[in-house]
Protein backbone atom coordinates (compact mmCIF):
# COMPACT_ATOMS: atom_id res chain seq x y z
CA UNK A 1 0.00 0.00 0.00
CA UNK A 2 1.05 3.46 -0.97
CA UNK A 3 1.95 5.36 2.12
CA UNK A 4 1.16 9.46 2.74
CA UNK A 5 4.17 11.60 2.27
CA UNK A 6 4.81 14.48 4.27
CA UNK A 7 7.51 16.77 3.39
CA UNK A 8 8.24 19.39 5.78
CA UNK A 9 10.77 22.47 5.05
CA UNK A 10 12.57 25.45 6.79
CA UNK A 11 13.97 28.02 4.65
CA UNK A 12 17.21 28.87 6.18
CA UNK A 13 17.72 26.08 8.87
CA UNK A 14 21.54 25.58 9.85
CA UNK A 15 21.05 21.97 11.66
CA UNK A 16 23.21 22.97 15.02
CA UNK A 17 20.49 24.97 16.55
CA UNK A 18 18.41 21.93 16.61
CA UNK A 19 18.68 19.92 19.66
CA UNK A 20 18.46 16.95 18.04
CA UNK A 21 21.71 17.56 16.54
CA UNK A 22 23.61 18.76 19.65
CA UNK A 23 21.87 22.52 20.31
CA UNK A 24 21.31 23.91 23.26
CA UNK A 25 19.55 27.10 22.55
CA UNK A 26 15.80 26.53 20.71
CA UNK A 27 12.96 24.39 22.60
CA UNK A 28 11.90 22.24 19.64
CA UNK A 29 9.88 19.51 21.37
CA UNK A 30 7.90 18.59 18.41
CA UNK A 31 10.83 18.53 16.42
CA UNK A 32 12.64 16.51 19.31
CA UNK A 33 10.10 13.83 19.00
CA UNK A 34 10.06 12.99 15.25
CA UNK A 35 13.88 13.23 15.70
CA UNK A 36 13.65 10.61 18.76
CA UNK A 37 11.79 7.66 16.13
CA UNK A 38 13.58 8.88 12.89
CA UNK A 39 16.59 8.18 10.88
CA UNK A 40 18.78 11.71 11.79
CA UNK A 41 21.49 11.89 8.83
CA UNK A 42 24.86 13.91 10.19
CA UNK A 43 26.21 14.76 6.72
CA UNK A 44 23.15 16.18 4.92
CA UNK A 45 24.57 18.83 2.50
CA UNK A 46 22.67 21.31 0.51
CA UNK A 47 22.93 21.46 -3.70
CA UNK A 48 23.14 24.86 -3.40
CA UNK A 49 22.70 27.71 -0.29
CA UNK A 50 20.45 29.46 -2.62
CA UNK A 51 17.16 29.34 -1.89
CA UNK A 52 15.38 28.68 -5.42
CA UNK A 53 18.72 26.68 -6.66
CA UNK A 54 18.54 24.04 -3.62
CA UNK A 55 14.80 23.71 -4.18
CA UNK A 56 15.04 23.49 -8.01
CA UNK A 57 17.46 20.61 -6.92
CA UNK A 58 15.13 19.19 -4.42
CA UNK A 59 12.34 19.21 -7.77
CA UNK A 60 14.47 17.84 -9.85
CA UNK A 61 16.56 15.47 -8.67
CA UNK A 62 19.35 17.26 -10.02
CA UNK A 63 22.90 19.79 -9.72
CA UNK A 64 22.53 22.92 -10.26
CA UNK A 65 24.97 23.13 -13.13
CA UNK A 66 22.35 20.44 -14.50
CA UNK A 67 18.81 22.01 -14.09
CA UNK A 68 20.21 25.79 -14.70
CA UNK A 69 18.33 27.68 -11.69
CA UNK A 70 21.13 29.00 -10.50
CA UNK A 71 20.06 31.93 -8.45
CA UNK A 72 16.70 33.20 -7.20
CA UNK A 73 13.98 34.53 -9.60
CA UNK A 74 15.15 32.09 -12.88
CA UNK A 75 12.79 30.36 -14.51
CA UNK A 76 12.46 27.03 -13.96
CA UNK A 77 13.11 24.76 -17.52
CA UNK A 78 9.96 23.20 -19.42
CA UNK A 79 10.66 19.79 -20.33
CA UNK A 80 12.02 18.17 -17.06
CA UNK A 81 10.41 15.58 -15.14
CA UNK A 82 9.28 17.70 -12.09
CA UNK A 83 8.87 15.74 -8.57
CA UNK A 84 4.96 16.37 -8.01
CA UNK A 85 4.42 15.64 -11.72
CA UNK A 86 5.75 11.80 -11.26
CA UNK A 87 3.39 12.36 -7.84
CA UNK A 88 0.25 13.18 -9.85
CA UNK A 89 0.81 9.82 -12.04
CA UNK A 90 1.81 7.68 -9.06
CA UNK A 91 -1.79 8.36 -7.88
CA UNK A 92 -1.14 10.58 -5.14
CA UNK A 93 -3.05 13.74 -4.27
CA UNK A 94 -0.15 16.85 -4.21
CA UNK A 95 -1.03 20.01 -2.36
CA UNK A 96 1.93 22.58 -1.73
CA UNK A 97 1.50 24.86 0.53
CA UNK A 98 3.92 28.16 1.63
CA UNK A 99 7.12 29.60 -0.26
CA UNK A 100 7.43 27.00 -3.14
CA UNK A 101 10.24 29.93 -4.26
CA UNK A 102 9.70 28.42 -8.22
CA UNK A 103 9.75 31.03 -11.12
CA UNK A 104 6.81 32.05 -12.39
CA UNK A 105 6.00 32.29 -9.16
CA UNK A 106 2.95 31.37 -9.32
CA UNK A 107 3.93 27.43 -11.42
CA UNK A 108 3.35 24.83 -8.73
CA UNK A 109 5.32 22.26 -11.42
CA UNK A 110 2.51 19.84 -10.70
CA UNK A 111 0.81 20.58 -7.39
CA UNK A 112 -2.52 19.93 -7.92
CA UNK A 113 -3.42 22.46 -4.53
CA UNK A 114 -1.19 25.13 -3.37
CA UNK A 115 -1.62 27.82 -1.15
CA UNK A 116 1.21 30.13 -1.59
CA UNK A 117 3.07 32.53 0.50
CA UNK A 118 5.96 33.58 -1.59
CA UNK A 119 7.29 36.55 0.24
CA UNK A 120 6.79 39.44 -1.81
CA UNK A 121 6.84 37.92 -5.14
CA UNK A 122 3.61 37.75 -5.70
CA UNK A 123 2.24 40.57 -5.05
CA UNK A 124 -1.71 41.14 -4.54
CA UNK A 125 -1.75 37.39 -5.73
CA UNK A 126 -0.09 36.02 -3.14
CA UNK A 127 -2.49 34.06 -1.39
CA UNK A 128 -1.72 34.73 2.44
CA UNK A 129 -1.29 38.41 1.45
CA UNK A 130 -4.82 38.22 -0.09
CA UNK A 131 -6.01 36.50 2.77
CA UNK A 132 -4.08 38.76 5.87
CA UNK A 133 -5.62 41.85 3.74
CA UNK A 134 -9.22 41.10 4.12
CA UNK A 135 -8.61 41.11 7.74
CA UNK A 136 -6.01 44.48 7.44
CA UNK A 137 -7.04 46.16 4.78
CA UNK A 138 -3.95 48.92 5.68
CA UNK A 139 -1.26 46.62 5.02
CA UNK A 140 1.00 47.21 2.13
CA UNK A 141 2.89 43.93 1.68
CA UNK A 142 3.47 40.52 3.20
CA UNK A 143 6.63 41.83 5.48
CA UNK A 144 5.04 44.96 6.47
CA UNK A 145 3.35 43.89 9.49
CA UNK A 146 5.95 44.48 12.26
CA UNK A 147 5.84 45.80 15.44
CA UNK A 148 8.82 46.63 17.72
CA UNK A 149 10.51 43.67 15.60
CA UNK A 150 7.98 41.25 15.63
CA UNK A 151 4.31 40.37 13.63
CA UNK A 152 2.23 43.09 14.58
CA UNK A 153 -1.07 41.00 14.35
CA UNK A 154 -2.26 37.31 16.53
CA UNK A 155 -0.16 34.65 16.30
CA UNK A 156 -3.11 32.84 14.80
CA UNK A 157 -2.96 35.91 11.56
CA UNK A 158 1.26 34.75 11.22
CA UNK A 159 2.23 33.23 7.93
CA UNK A 160 3.43 30.04 9.50
CA UNK A 161 0.18 29.36 11.58
CA UNK A 162 -1.40 30.02 8.25
CA UNK A 163 0.63 27.55 5.89
CA UNK A 164 -0.18 25.18 8.72
CA UNK A 165 -3.91 25.58 8.59
CA UNK A 166 -3.61 24.98 4.53
CA UNK A 167 -1.68 21.91 5.30
CA UNK A 168 -4.07 20.72 7.86
CA UNK A 169 -7.14 21.06 6.05
CA UNK A 170 -5.62 19.43 2.98
CA UNK A 171 -3.87 16.33 5.46
CA UNK A 172 -7.93 16.30 6.78
CA UNK A 173 -9.64 15.43 3.48
CA UNK A 174 -8.28 11.95 4.06
CA UNK A 175 -9.80 10.91 0.46
CA UNK A 176 -9.28 7.08 -0.59
CA UNK A 177 -6.07 7.88 -3.02
CA UNK A 178 -3.02 9.10 -0.47
CA UNK A 179 -1.44 12.67 -0.43
CA UNK A 180 1.67 14.12 -1.16
CA UNK A 181 1.71 17.29 1.17
CA UNK A 182 4.48 19.34 0.38
CA UNK A 183 4.95 22.63 3.48
CA UNK A 184 7.72 24.68 3.25
CA UNK A 185 7.74 27.70 6.20
CA UNK A 186 8.93 31.21 5.46
CA UNK A 187 11.32 31.05 8.65
CA UNK A 188 13.93 31.33 10.33
CA UNK A 189 14.96 32.97 6.68
CA UNK A 190 14.74 36.87 7.13
CA UNK A 191 12.86 38.85 7.78
CA UNK A 192 13.47 37.76 11.73
CA UNK A 193 10.10 39.05 12.78
CA UNK A 194 8.69 36.19 15.49
CA UNK A 195 4.81 36.04 16.59
CA UNK A 196 4.20 37.87 19.94
CA UNK A 197 4.67 34.82 21.93
CA UNK A 198 8.07 34.56 21.83
CA UNK A 199 10.25 34.60 24.26
CA UNK A 200 12.21 37.84 23.94
CA UNK A 201 15.02 37.73 26.38
CA UNK A 202 16.19 34.63 25.06
CA UNK A 203 19.85 34.25 25.88
CA UNK A 204 21.90 32.53 22.69
CA UNK A 205 25.41 31.69 22.70
CA UNK A 206 27.48 34.04 20.58
CA UNK A 207 28.27 33.67 16.90
CA UNK A 208 31.64 31.41 16.08
CA UNK A 209 34.83 33.36 15.27
CA UNK A 210 33.18 36.29 15.11
CA UNK A 211 35.82 38.78 14.26
CA UNK A 212 37.97 36.31 11.83
CA UNK A 213 39.98 37.53 8.76
CA UNK A 214 40.44 35.02 5.71
CA UNK A 215 43.79 35.96 5.38
CA UNK A 216 45.55 35.76 1.24
CA UNK A 217 44.98 32.35 1.21
CA UNK A 218 41.24 32.12 1.37
CA UNK A 219 39.24 33.55 -1.70
CA UNK A 220 37.72 36.93 -1.67
CA UNK A 221 34.03 35.69 -1.85
CA UNK A 222 33.60 35.87 1.45
CA UNK A 223 32.84 39.76 0.52
CA UNK A 224 30.46 38.62 -1.52
CA UNK A 225 27.89 37.12 0.50
CA UNK A 226 24.33 38.23 -0.36
CA UNK A 227 24.01 40.33 3.35
CA UNK A 228 27.71 40.71 3.87
CA UNK A 229 29.73 41.26 7.24
CA UNK A 230 28.18 41.96 10.57
CA UNK A 231 29.41 42.82 13.80
CA UNK A 232 29.29 40.88 17.60
CA UNK A 233 25.76 42.71 18.97
CA UNK A 234 24.31 42.31 15.64
CA UNK A 235 25.09 38.68 15.48
CA UNK A 236 24.03 38.12 19.20
CA UNK A 237 20.01 40.21 17.90
CA UNK A 238 20.36 38.34 14.56
CA UNK A 239 20.39 35.04 16.10
CA UNK A 240 17.94 35.74 19.31
CA UNK A 241 15.23 36.27 16.90
CA UNK A 242 16.25 33.17 14.42
CA UNK A 243 15.74 30.62 17.61
CA UNK A 244 12.60 32.28 18.26
CA UNK A 245 11.69 31.95 14.63
CA UNK A 246 12.67 27.91 15.00
CA UNK A 247 10.29 28.00 18.08
CA UNK A 248 7.46 29.21 16.17
CA UNK A 249 7.46 27.39 13.47
CA UNK A 250 8.30 24.10 15.89
CA UNK A 251 5.02 24.86 17.59
CA UNK A 252 3.34 24.74 13.70
CA UNK A 253 5.18 21.57 13.03
CA UNK A 254 3.35 19.90 15.88
CA UNK A 255 -0.38 21.29 14.89
CA UNK A 256 0.85 19.54 11.00
CA UNK A 257 1.70 15.96 12.64
CA UNK A 258 -0.78 15.54 15.20
CA UNK A 259 -3.29 16.03 12.37
CA UNK A 260 -1.27 13.84 9.96
CA UNK A 261 -1.04 10.88 12.97
CA UNK A 262 -5.11 11.66 13.13
CA UNK A 263 -5.98 10.21 9.99
CA UNK A 264 -7.64 7.06 9.04
CA UNK A 265 -3.94 6.39 7.51
CA UNK A 266 -2.17 8.18 10.04
CA UNK A 267 0.34 5.36 10.79
CA UNK A 268 0.93 4.89 7.08
CA UNK A 269 2.60 8.27 6.81
CA UNK A 270 6.18 9.21 5.74
CA UNK A 271 7.63 12.07 6.74
CA UNK A 272 10.63 13.91 5.59
CA UNK A 273 11.93 17.01 7.46
CA UNK A 274 14.78 19.44 6.17
CA UNK A 275 15.75 22.53 4.70
CA UNK A 276 16.72 24.58 1.51
CA UNK A 277 20.34 25.39 3.16
CA UNK A 278 21.54 27.03 6.72
CA UNK A 279 22.53 30.47 7.71
CA UNK A 280 25.75 31.83 8.91
CA UNK A 281 24.19 34.04 11.81
CA UNK A 282 27.52 35.78 12.44
CA UNK A 283 29.83 32.73 12.40
CA UNK A 284 33.09 34.19 10.39
CA UNK A 285 32.00 37.42 10.44
CA UNK A 286 28.75 36.71 8.40
CA UNK A 287 25.14 36.12 8.24
CA UNK A 288 22.77 35.11 5.89
CA UNK A 289 24.63 32.87 3.08
CA UNK A 290 27.15 33.28 0.28
CA UNK A 291 29.88 31.75 -2.11
CA UNK A 292 31.97 30.40 1.20
CA UNK A 293 32.12 26.34 1.89
CA UNK A 294 31.05 26.73 5.96
CA UNK A 295 28.93 24.50 7.51
CA UNK A 296 26.91 26.74 9.16
CA UNK A 297 24.74 27.41 5.73
CA UNK A 298 26.10 24.27 4.05
CA UNK A 299 24.92 21.56 6.39
CA UNK A 300 20.93 20.76 7.14
CA UNK A 301 18.90 19.17 8.76
CA UNK A 302 17.58 15.92 7.54
CA UNK A 303 15.07 13.20 9.21
CA UNK A 304 13.34 10.29 7.77
CA UNK A 305 10.18 9.04 9.38
CA UNK A 306 8.42 5.66 8.23
CA UNK A 307 11.13 3.89 6.24
CA UNK A 308 11.80 1.16 9.27
CA UNK A 309 14.37 3.06 11.19
CA UNK A 310 13.75 4.38 15.02
CA UNK A 311 16.53 6.45 16.49
CA UNK A 312 18.96 5.90 14.17
CA UNK A 313 21.80 7.47 13.12
CA UNK A 314 23.57 7.86 9.48
CA UNK A 315 26.39 8.95 8.72
CA UNK A 316 26.64 8.77 5.29
CA UNK A 317 26.69 11.82 2.93
CA UNK A 318 23.45 13.07 1.43
CA UNK A 319 22.37 15.43 0.09
CA UNK A 320 18.48 17.69 -0.52
CA UNK A 321 18.46 16.64 -3.74
CA UNK A 322 18.08 12.63 -2.22
CA UNK A 323 14.55 13.69 -1.24
CA UNK A 324 13.06 13.25 -5.02
CA UNK A 325 14.44 9.38 -5.70
CA UNK A 326 13.32 8.46 -1.99
CA UNK A 327 9.60 10.14 -2.05
CA UNK A 328 8.90 8.25 -5.48
CA UNK A 329 10.80 4.96 -3.99
CA UNK A 330 8.02 5.08 -1.38
CA UNK A 331 5.06 5.77 -4.32
CA UNK A 332 6.28 2.80 -6.30
CA UNK A 333 8.11 5.01 -8.85
CA UNK A 334 11.08 3.54 -9.02
CA UNK A 335 12.53 4.97 -12.64
CA UNK A 336 15.52 7.35 -12.37
CA UNK A 337 14.88 10.96 -11.13
CA UNK A 338 17.98 12.68 -12.24
CA UNK A 339 21.09 11.54 -9.90
CA UNK A 340 18.57 11.60 -6.82
CA UNK A 341 19.54 8.30 -4.90
CA UNK A 342 16.73 7.13 -2.36
CA UNK A 343 18.13 8.36 1.46
CA UNK A 344 17.56 4.20 2.00
CA UNK A 345 20.39 3.58 0.07
CA UNK A 346 22.77 5.82 2.47
CA UNK A 347 20.82 3.98 5.58
CA UNK A 348 21.59 0.61 4.02
CA UNK A 349 25.37 1.48 3.17
CA UNK A 350 27.41 -0.65 0.70
CA UNK A 351 28.05 0.27 -2.53
CA UNK A 352 25.06 1.98 -3.71
CA UNK A 353 25.62 4.84 -0.54
CA UNK A 354 27.35 8.24 -1.69
CA UNK A 355 31.25 8.79 -1.30
CA UNK A 356 30.45 12.15 -1.82
CA UNK A 357 27.73 15.31 -2.13
CA UNK A 358 28.25 18.30 -4.00
CA UNK A 359 27.17 22.07 -3.72
CA UNK A 360 27.22 24.87 -5.98
CA UNK A 361 27.09 28.52 -5.45
CA UNK A 362 26.42 29.91 -8.68
CA UNK A 363 29.42 29.63 -11.13
CA UNK A 364 31.70 31.10 -8.06
CA UNK A 365 32.32 28.43 -5.84
CA UNK A 366 32.46 24.03 -6.67
CA UNK A 367 32.19 22.07 -2.98
CA UNK A 368 32.35 18.75 -2.73
CA UNK A 369 32.01 17.13 0.75
CA UNK A 370 32.82 13.52 1.66
CA UNK A 371 32.00 13.75 5.14
CA UNK A 372 35.42 14.15 6.79
CA UNK A 373 37.11 16.22 3.64
CA UNK A 374 35.07 19.10 2.12
CA UNK A 375 37.12 21.08 -0.77
CA UNK A 376 35.91 24.72 -2.29
CA UNK A 377 37.24 25.08 -5.54
CA UNK A 378 36.81 28.78 -7.39
CA UNK A 379 36.59 28.50 -10.95
CA UNK A 380 37.34 32.12 -11.58
CA UNK A 381 40.36 32.61 -9.97
CA UNK A 382 41.98 28.84 -9.28
CA UNK A 383 42.06 29.46 -5.57
CA UNK A 384 40.87 26.76 -3.01
CA UNK A 385 39.70 25.80 0.58
CA UNK A 386 40.22 22.07 2.34
CA UNK A 387 38.73 21.51 5.39
CA UNK A 388 39.34 18.16 7.37
CA UNK A 389 36.31 18.23 10.03
CA UNK A 390 37.46 15.72 11.82
CA UNK A 391 39.60 18.47 13.56
CA UNK A 392 39.12 21.59 15.60
CA UNK A 393 38.15 24.52 14.12
CA UNK A 394 38.83 23.44 11.29
CA UNK A 395 36.92 26.19 9.38
CA UNK A 396 39.61 28.16 10.01
CA UNK A 397 42.73 26.16 8.60
CA UNK A 398 42.79 26.25 4.92
CA UNK A 399 44.66 23.09 4.50
CA UNK A 400 44.93 23.79 0.50
CA UNK A 401 48.01 25.72 1.19
CA UNK A 402 49.47 23.32 2.96
CA UNK A 403 51.77 20.11 0.79
CA UNK A 404 50.97 17.88 3.27
CA UNK A 405 47.77 17.63 1.67
CA UNK A 406 47.97 17.86 -1.74
CA UNK A 407 47.56 14.68 -2.78
CA UNK A 408 43.62 14.55 -0.84
CA UNK A 409 43.45 18.05 -2.69
CA UNK A 410 44.13 16.71 -6.08
CA UNK A 411 41.85 13.81 -5.89
CA UNK A 412 38.55 15.83 -4.82
CA UNK A 413 39.67 18.79 -6.95
CA UNK A 414 39.73 15.51 -9.72
CA UNK A 415 35.85 14.83 -8.15
CA UNK A 416 34.54 18.20 -8.83
CA UNK A 417 36.23 17.88 -12.34
CA UNK A 418 35.02 14.84 -13.25
CA UNK A 419 31.43 15.44 -12.51
CA UNK A 420 30.36 18.88 -11.93
CA UNK A 421 32.48 20.21 -14.73
CA UNK A 422 32.97 17.42 -17.52
CA UNK A 423 29.58 16.92 -17.20
CA UNK A 424 28.42 20.18 -17.34
CA UNK A 425 30.96 22.53 -19.00
CA UNK A 426 31.78 24.88 -16.47
CA UNK A 427 35.17 26.52 -16.44
CA UNK A 428 38.12 25.20 -14.61
CA UNK A 429 41.73 26.70 -14.42
CA UNK A 430 44.48 25.66 -16.28
CA UNK A 431 47.38 25.33 -13.66
CA UNK A 432 44.83 23.04 -11.61
CA UNK A 433 45.07 20.51 -14.44
CA UNK A 434 48.12 18.61 -12.96
CA UNK A 435 48.64 15.12 -14.55
CA UNK A 436 46.89 13.23 -11.76
CA UNK A 437 43.35 15.42 -12.66
CA UNK A 438 44.51 15.09 -16.65
CA UNK A 439 44.88 11.37 -16.58
CA UNK A 440 41.39 11.28 -14.49
CA UNK A 441 39.85 13.53 -17.25
CA UNK A 442 41.31 11.39 -20.71
CA UNK A 443 39.46 8.78 -18.86
CA UNK A 444 36.06 10.30 -19.27
CA UNK A 445 37.35 12.63 -22.54
CA UNK A 446 39.85 11.95 -24.30
CA UNK A 447 39.31 14.76 -26.12
CA UNK A 448 38.72 16.77 -22.89
CA UNK A 449 41.47 19.40 -24.30
CA UNK A 450 38.85 20.72 -26.67
CA UNK A 451 35.90 20.03 -25.01
CA UNK A 452 36.23 21.70 -21.90
CA UNK A 453 36.08 25.44 -21.83
CA UNK A 454 39.28 26.56 -19.71
CA UNK A 455 40.22 29.95 -17.78
CA UNK A 456 43.05 31.68 -18.39
CA UNK A 457 43.43 33.73 -15.70
CA UNK A 458 46.55 36.80 -14.81
CA UNK A 459 49.66 34.75 -14.37
CA UNK A 460 52.84 35.46 -12.95
CA UNK A 461 56.14 34.11 -13.05
CA UNK A 462 55.61 32.63 -9.54
CA UNK A 463 52.28 30.40 -11.34
CA UNK A 464 54.25 29.31 -14.28
CA UNK A 465 56.84 28.18 -12.11
CA UNK A 466 54.26 26.31 -10.17
CA UNK A 467 53.00 24.59 -13.08
CA UNK A 468 56.40 23.03 -14.00
CA UNK A 469 57.18 21.77 -10.19
CA UNK A 470 54.02 20.01 -10.77
CA UNK A 471 54.66 18.20 -13.70
CA UNK A 472 52.65 19.24 -16.38
CA UNK A 473 53.47 17.54 -19.66
CA UNK A 474 54.29 21.14 -21.26
CA UNK A 475 55.32 25.15 -20.69
CA UNK A 476 52.16 26.53 -19.72
CA UNK A 477 52.16 28.65 -23.30
CA UNK A 478 52.40 25.37 -25.13
CA UNK A 479 49.77 23.63 -22.73
CA UNK A 480 47.08 26.73 -23.81
CA UNK A 481 48.73 27.06 -27.54
CA UNK A 482 45.98 26.39 -30.34
CA UNK A 483 43.00 26.87 -28.12
CA UNK A 484 40.50 30.28 -28.15
CA UNK A 485 41.50 32.19 -24.52
CA UNK A 486 38.78 33.07 -22.70
CA UNK A 487 37.74 36.92 -23.33
CA UNK A 488 36.92 37.59 -19.57
CA UNK A 489 39.92 35.89 -17.79
CA UNK A 490 42.62 38.39 -18.25
CA UNK A 491 45.53 37.50 -19.73
CA UNK A 492 48.71 35.21 -19.86
CA UNK A 493 52.48 35.87 -20.54
CA UNK A 494 54.83 35.07 -22.97
CA UNK A 495 57.94 33.17 -22.32
CA UNK A 496 59.73 36.96 -21.45
CA UNK A 497 57.28 37.29 -18.73
CA UNK A 498 55.63 40.24 -20.45
CA UNK A 499 51.75 40.59 -20.72
CA UNK A 500 49.72 39.58 -23.97
CA UNK A 501 46.11 40.18 -23.86
CA UNK A 502 43.98 37.30 -24.37
CA UNK A 503 42.12 38.50 -27.93
CA UNK A 504 45.55 37.71 -29.17
CA UNK A 505 45.92 33.77 -29.53
CA UNK A 506 48.48 31.75 -27.91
Amino acid sequence: MQPNILVILCDQLRKDFLSCYGGTVCNTPNLDALAAKSVCFTNAITASPVCAPARASMMTGRYVSDHGVWTNDMPFREGVDYLPQRMNRAGYRTGAFGKLHHFPAKDGKGFSTYALMEENRLGDKDDYFQWLRARHPEIRGVFTCKKDGGFAFAEDEYYEHWIADRAIDFIAEDKDAPYFAWISFQGPHTPLDPPGDCDRQRKVPPARYPNYKSGCDVPDYRSASIYGECDELYARNYRQRYCQLIEAIDKQIGRVLEQAQNTARGRETMILFSADHGDMCGDLGHYQKGPMPYSAQLEIPLLLYGCGGENTICDCPVSNLDIGATILQAAGDDAPFGVSRSLNDAIKGGETARKSVFSEFCDSVKIVDTGRWRLAYYPFTGQSQLFDKTLPNYEVRNLAVDSEYALIRCELLQQIIDYMITAHEVHIEAQDLVPSVQAGLRNKLPNFMNQIPLAFPLQTQAHRLRLRTAGLDADYNEFCKGRDIQRHYGVYWNEDGQEKHNEDEA
